[in-house]
C-alpha cells in the first residue's frame, strides 16, 4: 500500500472516529439514533404543514397539541423513569418505541382537532419518556467510563440525520400532496419498529430490586438538592430555543440582513454539532468537568445575546456577519450545555435509579419547554436590543447560580460504599432462599 492510500485511509479512520463510537453496543445504540433521526425530521419538518394543509387546524391549535405533550411529557417523565429501574431499561425503552409507532400510524387517521390533541399528547408523551428510558439504558450498557462520550455521539448523529430527512421533507411538502404527506408518517412508523428491535438486540441491563421492607423507598423526588441541579441546568436550554426561533425572527423583522441568511444560521448551527458535540463533551464525564462547562455555557450564552443586540440598525453585512457570529456563540453554549447536563444528570443519580433520576432531571426543561418559545420571540421583538440584554441578565444569573447549586448537590450525595453496601443488602434480600426480614 502507499503512502498517500495509507494516508487516506488514516483520514477516513479519524473522520469516521469524530462521528461513530468503536464497534459493539455503543455503535448499535448510535445506529438506534441514526435511524430514529431519520424518522424524525421526516416526520417534525413535515407534519405540522400537513395537519394545517391537509387536515385544517390552525397553528394555534397545532401548539395546543405540542403544548399538552410537553407537559404530560414532564409529569409522567419520573413514573416511566422508575418503571425503566424495575423492569430493565432495554424493554422500556423498546416499548415506548413501540407506542411511538402505535401513535404515527393513528395519526395517518386523524381528521379533527380532538383526534389530533389525543394523537399528539401521546406521541409527544412517548418521545420524550422515551428519552429519559434510553438515558438509563445508555448509561446501564457503557457503564460510567462511555455514557457520557456515547451521549455525545447520538447527538451529533441525530443532528446529521435529522437535517438529511428535512431535507427530503423539504420536497414533500414543496409537492404538497396528501399521500407523500402520509409517507411521512408511515416512514417515521416504520422506523420506530426498526429502532424497538434494534434495542432489543441491546445487551441486558439488569432491573433493580425492589428495597428490603423497612428500608425507605429511594426516591428522586425529594431529592431537592439535585432537582435544583436540574432546574439551572434546563435554563441552558433557552438558548437552542433563541438560536431556532428568536434569532430568525428577529433577522427577518429587525434588521436589514438577507431574509435567506436564516437558513444558513441553522446550518452553520447542525455542522458545528455534527463535528464538535463529541470533542467536546471529552471532559464532561465527572461533575467537576461538567460544571465547568455549565459555567462557561451561560457565559457564552449571555455574551451571544449582548453581540446579537448590536444587529438591529447596521448595514446589510454587518448585521449578517454579527448574527453569524452570534449563531457561533449560542451553537457552542448548545454543545457545552449538552454536554455538562449529561454529566450532572448522570454523575449525581445513584447507579441504582438512573431511570427515575433521568426523570426528574427532566422537569428542569419545564421553562424552556413552556415559556422558552414566549419568551424568546417577545421579549427582544417588542424591547429590541434591550430585549437581547434582558436575555444575556437571565443567563448570567443562571451562571450565578450554577456553581453553588452544584456544591449543595455533591455535599448531600450518598458516598459511593454506602450506596453499594445498600445495593448489596437489597440484592441479597431479593435473592432466592434468602430469610425475610422479622415482621
Amino acid at each position: 500500500m502507499t503512502e498517500s492510500a495509507q494516508e487516506a485511509r488514516q483520514g477516513r479512520r479519524s473522520f469516521l472516529s469524530a462521528l461513530l463510537p468503536e464497534p459493539g453496543p455503543g455503535r448499535l445504540l448510535v445506529l438506534c439514533t441514526a435511524v430514529a433521526s431519520l424518522g424524525n425530521g421526516l416526520y417534525m419538518a413535515g407534519g405540522a404543514v400537513y395537519f394545517a394543509r391537509v387536515v385544517g387546524l390552525s397553528p394555534a391549535q397545532i401548539g395546543i397539541g405540542l403544548s399538552v405533550a410537553g407537559v404530560m411529557a414532564l409529569v409522567l417523565g419520573v413514573p416511566v423513569g422508575f418503571l425503566a429501574d424495575r423492569f430493565g431499561p432495554r424493554g422500556t425503552t423498546a416499548v415506548l418505541a413501540l407506542c411511538k409507532a402505535a401513535m404515527l400510524v393513528f395519526a395517518v387517521f386523524v381528521d379533527s382537532f380532538a383526534l389530533y390533541l389525543v394523537m399528539a399528547a401521546l406521541l409527544g408523551t412517548a418521545e420524550q419518556t422515551g428519552h429519559v428510558a434510553r438515558g438509563a439504558l445508555v448509561s446501564g450498557v457503557m457503564g460510567r467510563e462511555g455514557r457520557v462520550k456515547l451521549s455525545a455521539y447520538m447527538r451529533s448523529v441525530f443532528n446529521g440525520g435529522f437535517a438529511v430527512a428535512s431535507l427530503a421533507a423539504g420536497f414533500v411538502i414543496a409537492v404538497d400532496s396528501r399521500s407523500l404527506y402520509l409517507g411521512l408518517f408511515w416512514g417515521n412508523a416504520i422506523a420506530m419498529v426498526l429502532v424497538a428491535g434494534l434495542y432489543m438486540r441491546l445487551p441486558r441491563v439488569a432491573p433493580q430490586p425492589r428495597q428490603p421492607r423497612g428500608r425507605r423507598e429511594q426516591s428522586a423526588v425529594r431529592d431537592v438538592p439535585y432537582i435544583m441541579v436540574a432546574q439551572v441546568s434546563g435554563l441552558a436550554r433557552i438558548g437552542p430555543t433563541v438560536l431556532a426561533l428568536g434569532v430568525p425572527l428577529w433577522l427577518v423583522t429587525h434588521t436589514d440582513a438577507p431574509r435567506a441568511m436564516a437558513a444558513w444560521l441553522m446550518l452553520i448551527n447542525t455542522l458545528m454539532v455534527v463535528f464538535l458535540q463529541v470533542y467536546v463533551a471529552r471532559d464532561a464525564d465527572t461533575v467537576a468537568g461538567a460544571s465547568r462547562l455549565q459555567k462557561w455555557t451561560f457565559l457564552v450564552l449571555a455574551v451571544a445575546c449582548a453581540v446579537a443586540a448590536f444587529s438591529g440598525d447596521v448595514p446589510a453585512w454587518a448585521a449578517a456577519a454579527t448574527l453569524a457570529v452570534a449563531t457561533v456563540l449560542f451553537t457552542l453554549g448548545e454543545i457545552w450545555g449538552e454536554a455538562a447536563r449529561w454529566g450532572l444528570r448522570y454523575e449525581l443519580a445513584p447507579e441504582n435509579a438512573q431511570g427515575q433520576y433521568g426523570g426528574v432531571f427532566a422537569t428542569g426543561d419545564a421553562l424552556a419547554v413552556i415559556a422558552g418559545p414566549v419568551l424568546v420571540t417577545t421579549v427582544p421583538d417588542r424591547l429590541g436590543a434591550v430585549g437581547w440584554l434582558l436575555l444575556a441578565v437571565l443567563f448570567t444569573g443562571s451562571l450565578a447560580l450554577s456553581g453553588p447549586v452544584t456544591r449543595w448537590a455533591v455535599r448531600t450525595r450518598v458516598p459511593a460504599a454506602q450506596a453499594a453496601e445498600a445495593a448489596e443488602e437489597s440484592n441479597l434480600q431479593g435473592a432466592p432462599g434468602a430469610t425475610a426480614p422479622q415482621q
